[in-house]
């Protein structure tokens, strides 16, 4: 799968966040200035392409790839 460039802006957002400990959707829209919808639409194309995983909970986790 080729990443966009909004795709590659909302992994590297979930990087950082991700230092800082557990990273939600939530987080990412407040972080970029995006809506909700978006980010979900974004994060839902990136894990469907293997690029992170959402737990149970919600919780945002970038994979190896």
């Amino acid at each position: 799968m080729h990443l966009q460039e909004s795709g590659e802006m909302y992994l590297e957002t979930i990087y950082v966040l991700s230092k800082n400990g557990v990273v939600r959707s939530l987080d990412v829209a407040e972080y970029m200035g995006f809506s909700k919808p978006s980010v979900s639409r974004g994060v839902g194309i990136l894990k469907q392409g293997g690029y992170l995983t959402v737990d149970a909970n919600g919780f945002l986790e970038l994979t190896d790839a």
